[in-house]
């Protein structure tokens, strides 16, 4: 079945039953440090990225644009970033952040620790080689259920929490989603940090429409109420290994909501 979420396709077998699947992780550091896509910035960057043995990544330098208000002018500005041939890997490094991405399909499957942890090395190596500070971290989750051919009435999912007002009981839904966002505190560097954890539980069909799913995105940040520039590329480890326990639990929590029924 063709799905197509956030801007991106997925074919996903119609028999595929291996509990949720992770479409894609973004580890992000915000900062007010561009790294100018220079041939000598390209190079260098490009090289101590691939010799982490991770994935080999080439440059791919896009354009964006920019507004002058003052100046009632439009300008276009390169960004430096680099994609693996497949596309399932990208950094993309903007005036004032720096993504790195992996991208996921049924063909393309990664381990989640394994995946979460070489983002972090691969950040770590691009704040630490240009000696970026940033005042904010996010990491960022997409994480698809197994299909759900009569909607979602049959999950736990369905029946604790989807048939919430009246009007809409016993109807069959075309769209549903929800969001919920909490504070938790984390210590980085012996200081308490906080959190905001967002998680968004939407309805996705597939393009023929035969069937349904529950797309769960997390987006775990350090609150933009800091704006202090204080996170360097030793701040990653704590950050990664304190969220990756959080997005294994919600994980944990959307396998039980989204199985059917009949199967607990």
């Amino acid at each position: 079945m063709l799905y197509r979420i956030k801007d991106r396709c997925y074919w996903i077998e119609k028999r595929r039953k291996k509990m949720s699947m992770f479409l894609n992780l973004q580890l992000t550091a915000f900062c007010n440090y561009k790294i100018e896509p220079s041939a000598k910035n390209i190079s260098v960057l490009m090289d101590k990225i691939n010799l982490l043995n991770i994935k080999e990544f080439l440059p791919n330098v896009t354009t964006g644009q920019t507004i002058d208000l003052v100046k009632g002018k439009v300008e276009s500005v390169s960004n430096l970033g680099f994609v693996t041939v497949d596309k399932s890997g990208q950094i993309m490094c903007q005036d004032d952040r720096i993504d790195c991405i992996f991208n996921f399909t049924p063909d393309i499957r990664g381990d989640f620790e394994e995946s979460a942890n070489n983002l972090k090395v691969i950040l770590k190596q691009i704040l630490q080689e240009n000696r970026i500070l940033s005042n904010r971290l996010a990491f960022n989750v997409n994480l698809l259920s197994d299909s759900h051919s009569d909607g979602l009435k049959n999950t736990s999912f369905g029946h604790e929490i989807v048939s919430t007002l009246n009007f809409y009981k016993g109807k069959e839904l075309k769209e549903w989603s929800s969001r919920e966002n909490v504070w938790h505190t984390i210590k980085i560097a012996n200081i308490d940090e906080i959190l905001n954890v967002i998680t968004e539980l939407s309805m996705v069909t597939s393009n023929s429409g035969e069937e349904k799913r529950l797309l769960c995105h997390m987006d775990i940040n350090t609150i933009h109420e800091n704006t202090r520039y204080r996170f360097g590329y030793e701040s990653l480890d704590p950050f990664v290994d304190e969220t990756k326990k959080i997005i294994a639990n919600i994980k944990a929590d959307f396998e039980e909501l989204s199985k059917d029924v009949e199967e607990q």
